[in-house]
């Protein structure tokens, strides 16, 4: 096997540190920066979608505590009409029987 052949085990042993070096400093000088931005950007990105899905979540919250409070009120609303109207067609069946009656 040539890789172990002791008259060759020093100019292997260079050319690996020269393609280690080259390497690592390609990996640290291009590489990485690249993905530490990329990784940056997307936890910015995150936390911009989290602060925009709070404010969206409570903007929700709100139109619906709005919503239940209209629905009470004509809730409300529609109970008194109704009281009323029966109030009123009672009255008008008491003063036709009293007629009636009399």
């Amino acid at each position: 096997m040539p890789q172990l052949d002791f008259s060759t085990y020093i100019p292997q042993l260079v050319w690996l540190a020269i393609s280690f070096i080259a390497l690592y400093l390609l990996m640290a000088r291009v590489a990485l920066p690249r993905i530490a931005t990329v990784i940056e950007e997307r936890r910015d990105r995150i936390a911009s979608d989290l602060d925009e899905a709070e404010r969206s979540k409570a903007e929700s919250e709100a139109a619906v505590a709005a919503y239940e409070a209209a629905l009470a009120e004509a809730r409300g609303k529609a109970h008194d009409n109704a009281r009323a109207n029966r109030e009123k067609l009672n009255a008008e069946i008491d003063a036709e029987r009293a007629k009636v009656d009399a």
